[in-house]
């Protein structure tokens, strides 16, 4: 799968980044919060009779997280809208397609352990829990809900960038979202996201 292939790039890549300095992020033991903004890059993956065909779709995921950290174990739970989905194409008239956006607004809730192999890298796994906003309603999603398992990276930069991390995740979706009869649907998400880390001011 591609996006399979873009996260082990992704790990590969964080392991071969030199550690040259030291951040606030390396702090054997306490928590902070966190913003973070990305991109979902979304895919459908559909079994059963249906005209569609999924394409994959670029949509915003936004939200907050709490970190804490216990030497080289990390518990990290987020609260993220999630917009998932993605662009079908359906055969018309004269061998021509017509593509229709479709995009699933979720209030999506990871959580996540985290393992530190080296300082600043995290490899993270755990379920994430998505309530879909429009789930049953026209236009929406057939389920209200969706469980998902998450893996991924936390990497934090360093230097001037110490206050900034990098999450790469992929999260596989185990519910039939489809609003179809004869079809099921399941959410596939490769998920790139920037974070601002709001630690804790240092004591005098």
């Amino acid at each position: 799968m591609h996006t399979s292939r873009l996260l082990v790039i992704a790990i590969l890549f964080a392991f071969a980044i030199p550690l040259a300095a030291r951040a606030q992020s390396n702090k054997l033991y306490g928590g902070h919060f966190g913003l973070k903004l990305g991109a979902n890059l979304n895919r459908i993956t559909i079994s059963g009779t249906t005209q569609n065909i999924p394409k994959q779709r670029l949509d915003l995921v936004l939200g907050g997280m709490y970190r804490y950290r216990i030497n080289k174990f990390v518990a990290q739970p987020e609260v993220l809208l999630s917009l998932k989905g993605a662009n079908f194409q359906t055969e018309v008239t004269g061998g021509n397609r017509a593509t229709t956006k479709i995009s699933y607004p979720y209030l999506s809730v990871p959580l996540l352990l985290g393992y530190i192999p080296t300082e600043g890298l995290t490899i993270q796994a755990g379920p994430e829990l998505s309530y879909a906003i429009t789930g049953g309603q026209s236009g929406g999603p057939g389920a209200t809900t969706d469980i998902g398992a998450v893996l991924g990276i936390h990497y934090d930069f360093l230097d001037m960038l110490d206050k900034f991390s990098l999450n790469l995740r992929y999260i596989y979706g185990f519910n039939n979202v489809s609003p179809e009869a004869g079809a099921n649907y399941y959410n596939r998400v490769f998920q790139a996201a920037i974070v601002y880390n709001l630690y804790p001011k240092k004591k005098k």
